[in-house]
């Protein structure tokens, strides 16, 4: 009778070694950032989850503590009550089951109600020897390795985002996941990758009398910006055609603003620098020789770089009504009114 009782709680102790490998699995299995996310929003199971995980790595010391003594207990009461043909069995099948198997399966619906039932009792057991505990953990975690990343270049980062692009449950849009892909290869682009060729680009003499006919013509072109050229076909400047209106009179050299250059090799974190510096929208694009090959834009510049250009359509920046009413007014809070003593 004595043998089945031992025999009994040897296995007792190897499952409850068995249940807290379990409940380590599924405290590390979601970040505790995410966890404390879930929790915050009264998500169940995170709510009763973050309870244990809130102690760091106290609860891993305490986990590690209880698989090891339960363990050790269950296995040296089994093996001094069962033949070595039982007992070896026994003792490789449990390593296996808490060093093998378990890390390397999925959280289980089972492990996590496991988990949630042993929540109250571990987290009993951290806030009573939370101070004796913690100085353990201090000591264990002093010698623990610190966690690598997996990442060691740039292409493991778009690899990773590729990846988080297809987890069910992220949170991150398709579009900011994409923004921070082309961050991640903005600078492996020249400007000629993105250079309004010269063919495509209008340009006007700097000698042209901007009379209404020509000033209609600039507008209709649907162009921003038109390069001027002088009598030896050399750019000397720009036209800003928003700025010219019909009644815009004079000749082009009166009204146009200086012109700046980048080289067509370039990269586009050079481009950026260049509008920083200079605040001009528009550069005109050379090549060794100094020969005008095109233009590029800062919009193209943030387009390589964004994508698109967030935001609507909205335009009106200078009417103050319009952008005031883009968002809806906030309530004002009422004033208490206030008591007016008698002879006031």
């Amino acid at each position: 009778m004595l043998m089945n009782m031992t025999i009994l709680f040897s296995l007792i102790c190897l499952l409850l070694a068995l249940a807290f490998a379990i409940a380590r699995k599924v405290y590390a299995a979601t970040p505790a950032n995410e966890l404390k996310r879930r929790a915050a929003r009264g998500t169940e199971p995170a709510k009763q989850l973050y309870r244990a995980v809130a102690y760091g790595i106290t609860l891993d010391f305490l986990l590690w503590g209880l698989i090891a003594i339960f363990g050790a207990l269950g296995l040296a009461l089994l093996a001094g009550e069962v033949s070595i043909a039982i007992s070896v069995p026994v003792i490789i099948i449990t390593l296996s089951l808490l060093f093998i198997w378990l890390p390397a399966g999925r959280v289980t619906n089972s492990g996590t109600k496991i988990t949630v039932f042993l929540t109250p009792l571990i987290v009993g057991v951290l806030s009573r020897l939370h101070p004796i505990l913690s100085r353990g953990a201090e000591q264990l975690e002093k010698h623990y390795a610190t966690s690598h990343t997996g990442l060691f270049e740039r292409g493991d980062v778009v690899d990773l985002i590729t990846q988080q692009a297809e987890q069910q449950d992220s949170r991150l849009s398709i579009e900011e996941l994409a923004i921070v892909q082309r961050a991640l290869t903005f600078g492996d682009y020249l400007v000629r990758d993105i250079t309004t060729s010269r063919s495509e680009v209008t340009t006007i003499s700097s000698t042209e009398v901007l009379s209404p006919v020509v000033i209609d013509e600039l507008h209709q072109s649907a162009a921003p910006f038109i390069l001027v050229a002088n009598e030896a076909e050399q750019i000397v400047g720009s036209l800003e055609v928003q700025k010219l209106g019909l009644q815009t009179s004079g000749m082009v050299a009166d009204r146009l603003t200086p012109v700046y250059f980048l080289h067509e090799s370039d990269t586009l974190r050079e481009a950026l620098h260049a509008f920083f510096v200079t605040n001009c929208p528009l550069f005109v694009v050379v090549n060794s020789f100094e020969e005008y090959v095109g233009i590029v834009t800062i919009e193209s510049v943030l387009r390589q770089l964004l994508g698109h250009i967030p935001g609507d359509e909205f335009e009106q920046y200078t009417n103050l009504s319009a952008v005031a009413s883009r968002h809806p007014r906030p309530a004002k809070s009422k004033s208490p009114k206030l008591i007016k003593k008698s002879g006031d």
